[in-house]
């Protein structure tokens, strides 16, 4: 508007560059932003051109009487983009987003009429369908959630004229928006209670039976609870009257209609969060990323972080959530679903869903089976922006009852294991987390020695990120320990230093579960299956950094395809990862310090005895192998027998795969031999280091391989 003359916007496309602009005044907006806001993922070929061509077409509209080249003060451009300098009291959107926030303060302290006032000034601002005109990705989704926030607001003042006794003066109002959007029930619930309230009681049956007729018709499912239990109500007359309100009357959180819709439940649940939180820098993007693509393709998101334990998925969630609130004006619900908990078991769906219910104002009712809950709470949460944290999941099983129908709601999961189910069937986006970057680890570091010495460097934090192993709650308890030994005073002794097995113990007296490394690892290790906590100890007796899945066959002593399976579940936990050469390793050191303690606590040591015999035999047999394939006349005579133990040679197919195999392993060769001299295997641990040095000597002093084509000795049958 120019005065009270209405501007003209120009084309769809143009109408569109525009909202991409003034939804975010005074932000500047870069071309690519702008290409992904109007035209979306399939852009014409000569869109920069139309850029520059809708923004001077704009500019001309706007500032009729700017000189050609002079700058222009309302759009600028600043070489990467484009900004709106205009004040955001002068768009409607942002006036009506303002008033609905002054609304949910006038809840908790204002009066009915006040109340009742600020959504009409905010439903007066609206003099038609929102963005009129525009097209494209971004008109189309925030059109959607304004409409979504105007129904919202008329709900609401609709249900408080109800609670003032008032019903007569919202009965053509509500008949009106019941046949222009005849699915959304809770419109024809309030219509009904109108209807009831002014002793029509037959009009309030006729319209239950109306929408219940649509609702099969159109979606083939029944009303929901509310809907029939309002029915029930007005058939046995129990329908609670209202309070007559006047205009000074304070409106509370329990002001509200019988039934679950209750306008004015804004949960605020979002635990507080943690302090110093450092870096994530890129993960909180991509996490943005993946909430604005369910919002514009209009679905229910379902975002799935998860990771190693400790690694810091909840503060991550948490961090990312407390940002959106904005966005969320319908309220934040948190749930912590105790998945991997030594003091509690997982918590049940019913229950979940109980807490869920109870959080929104509708506390649920005795007997209410899985099916009922989960059907009241999508019904209730339908149509509203909520933002709902299910922290610590254990299974798929338990958060799908959980989620709710709706687009209006974003849902972010957190796990230790992968969920698969949820990405395969529920459509959520995963985002797999893993250590800090070593930069970040450093600042947590310095971070936490600051609290507590109050210096800003420290010449040990980056030796303590080692130790920590770019773990956070690791970093955490090893920076809190070494100041608090020396009583908050630095110290530049590396001798300060925590050890890895010093930081599995810490905090273990004092009986925190969310401060103790070793309390963090076992609420993961005690829900594995026993072949997997026994493939888990195993695996902490290797002294590699990497090994492959035929050497975790042998450890275990099982076959190629059962260790497949169980390294699988240790894979989806997140216990063990893949490496980008194919191999196994733990997720971090810290973990593969843990599986050596489980190893040393709950194995004899006949049984560690037999499993690193079988380890190192494997080795000192393959790597045999392996030196006859590549120097043949440097090793000529037959291997020495070894008494059977089930420990096989792989089977090794010409010299270039045997020099792969040494280089690979070689660091695992080392490790094995001092394992054997640890557990006494005296005939691996006199003949694997003559084999190593044969390989070093011979890569030193460059002689080739034989071909790969040459005889070779056939060995034990392959895994």
């Amino acid at each position: 508007m120019r005065g009270d003359d209405e501007l003209d916007l120009g084309s769809p496309t143009q109408r569109s560059l525009f909202v991409a602009l003034a939804t975010r005044p005074g932000t500047s907006v870069s071309r690519q932003e702008l290409i992904n806001a109007v035209w979306g993922t399939n852009p014409p070929t000569t869109v920069e051109s139309s850029i520059y061509t809708y923004i001077a077409r704009l500019r001309r509209t706007f500032e009729p009487k700017r000189q050609r080249r002079a700058p222009s003060a309302l759009l600028v451009g600043d070489g990467t983009g484009y900004l709106l300098e205009i004040d955001p009291q002068r768009i409607d959107s942002q006036i009506f987003e303002e008033h609905l926030e002054g609304v949910r303060h006038l809840q908790r302290s204002g009066t009915w009429s006040e109340v009742v006032g600020r959504l009409d000034t905010a439903l007066a601002l609206w003099r038609g369908p929102a963005l009129n005109g525009a097209v494209g990705p971004l008109a189309d989704a925030e059109r959607i959630r304004l409409e979504e926030l105007r129904f919202t607001a008329i709900e609401d003042r609709a249900q408080l004229m109800l609670e003032a006794d008032r019903a007569g003066e919202i009965i053509g109002d509500l008949s009106g928006l019941v046949r222009t959007h005849p699915l959304r029930e809770r419109l024809h619930y309030l219509l009904m209670v109108a209807h009831y309230r002014c002793g029509r009681r037959a009009d309030a049956l006729k319209q239950f039976h109306s929408v219940r007729r649509l609702l099969i018709r159109e979606l083939g499912i029944e009303p929901g609870e509310d809907l029939l239990r309002c029915h029930d109500q007005i058939l046995n007359g129990t329908l609670r009257a209202p309070v007559p309100a006047a205009d000074s009357s304070p409106v509370t959180l329990t002001s509200r209609v019988s039934g679950s819709f209750a306008p004015f439940v804004v949960p605020a649940q979002l635990p507080r969060d943690v302090p110093g939180f450092t870096g994530r820098s890129e993960e909180l993007r991509r996490l943005k990323e993946l909430a604005s693509a369910a919002d514009v393709r209009g679905e229910a998101g379902v975002i799935l972080i998860s990771g190693a334990p400790g690694v810091g998925k909840s503060a991550l969630a948490l961090r990312f959530a407390r940002g959106l609130t904005d966005d969320y004006q319908s309220g934040q619900l948190h749930l912590d679903l105790r998945g991997f908990s030594n003091e509690a078991r997982p918590m049940e769906p019913a229950e979940a869903l109980g807490h869920l219910l109870t959080g929104l104002g509708n506390a649920p009712e005795t007997g209410e089976d899985v099916q009922a809950l989960s059907s009241r709470y999508r019904s209730l949460v339908a149509g509203r922006r909520l933002l709902i944290v299910l922290d610590n999941a254990r299974s798929a099983e338990q958060v799908r009852p959980l989620l709710p129908g709706d687009p209006s709601c974003l849902v972010l999961v957190t796990s230790r294991n992968r969920l698969s189910g949820l990405t395969t069937r529920d459509g959520a986006l995963r985002m797999t987390l893993d250590l800090m970057p070593k930069d970040d680890a450093a600042t947590l570091v310095r971070n936490v020695i600051r609290r507590a010495s109050g210096e800003a460097e420290h010449p040990l934090a980056d030796r303590l990120c080692q130790v920590g192993d770019y773990l956070p709650i690791a970093l955490r308890i090893a920076a809190e320990r070494m100041t608090s030994r020396f009583h908050g005073q630095l110290t530049v002794d590396s001798r300060a230093l925590p050890e890895r097995d010093e930081l599995l113990e810490s905090a273990d007296t004092e009986c925190d579960e969310q401060s103790s490394m070793r309390s963090v690892f076992s609420s993961s290790y005690s829900t594995l299956p026993d072949d997997a906590a026994e493939m888990f100890r195993l695996m902490g007796l290797h002294g590699g950094s990497t090994f492959d899945l035929v050497t975790a066959a042998i450890m275990a002593d099982v076959g190629h395809e059962r260790a497949r399976r169980i390294v699988d579940s240790l894979l989806s936990g997140h216990l063990l990862r893949i490496t980008p050469c194919n191999r196994l390793r733990f997720h971090d050191d810290m973990l593969r310090a843990y599986a050596k303690d489980r190893a040393m606590t709950e194995m004899s040591y006949r049984t560690r005895r037999a499993v690193v015999s079988r380890l190192v035999t494997h080795y000192l047999r393959t790597a045999d192998a392996a030196i006859r394939l590549l120097y043949p006349s440097r090793y000529p005579l037959p291997p020495p027998p070894l008494p059977p133990d089930g420990a096989t040679a792989l089977r090794l197919r010409g010299a270039e795969q045997a020099r792969t195999w040494f280089e690979t392993e070689l660091s695992n060769l080392g490790a094995a031999v001092r394992q054997a001299g640890a557990y006494g295997v005296c005939n691996v641990r006199e003949r694997l280091p003559d084999l190593i040095q044969t390989f070093l000597r011979a890569r030193s002093e460059g002689h080739p391989a034989v071909p790969a084509n040459s005889p070779r000795p056939e060995g034990p049958p392959s895994m």
